[in-house]
């Protein structure tokens, strides 16, 4: 089932508490305590995008969420790239995120967009710079269509398409106090770095390009 609100404290919130499973999703034009990695407040003002969706649990559901996205924007799709662990990336510029809560059963995908809003965090930006006119009704409805075919994909398809749709691959980044080259996506989602002549497996955390 589809639910759709002008404004919620969280859509991943008010999913896991009111779904009757199956393939029930919601859409909100804002919320008052968005959800973030590691604890931290999304930035949710009206004018963007929220919605989460019901998942089975799946240890590349970031990865799922971020590539159906992609897919489902048709439009953009050379212009769209995803930057590990979970951010969407357009023209080089942070256009949305994704959140997924998962407790080994059943999980919630959530993701946000930023469409006329003015997102305040460095290098950022939203469609309507853009031009890109979007329904929001139309987008969750094609959205979980590929989000659901996805779901049905094997992890190494998963794992490939999103080498596809990397930015970070062959890049200079940092992480912490440290830096390195971004080589690949492993089998099990953790990026792959050459630091300091070594190979390291990052599994989480905010990683930066130099």
């Amino acid at each position: 089932m589809i639910h759709i609100v002008d404004k919620v404290s969280s859509t991943n919130t008010w999913l896991s508490s009111n779904s009757s499973g199956g393939n029930d999703c919601i859409l909100a034009l804002q919320q008052t305590r968005g959800k973030g990695r590691a604890g931290r407040v999304w930035e949710s003002p009206p004018g963007g995008l929220y919605l989460s969706i019901i998942s089975p649990s799946h240890s590349l559901l970031p990865f799922i969420a971020g590539i159906s996205v992609i897919q489902t924007l048709v439009g953009l799709k050379n212009r769209l790239r995803l930057k590990w662990p979970n951010d969407i990336i357009l023209d080089g510029k942070k256009v949305g995120g994704i959140l997924c809560e998962d407790d080994g059963k059943s999980a919630v995908a959530g993701i946000g967009i930023n469409l006329n809003n003015s997102p305040s965090f460095p290098n950022s930006t939203n469609l309507v710079s853009i031009g890109h006119d979007l329904d929001e009704y139309r987008f969750l409805k094609s959205f979980s269509t590929v989000f659901r075919g996805n779901l049905q994909k094997s992890n190494q398809d998963i794992i490939s398409r999103f080498r596809d749709y990397d930015c970070l691959l062959g890049r200079d980044i940092s992480w912490g106090e440290a830096t390195g080259i971004a080589k690949s996506i492993t089998s099990d989602g953790s990026l792959e770095v050459l630091s300091d002549g070594k190979l390291v497996n990052l599994y989480s955390g905010d990683v930066h390009l130099e």
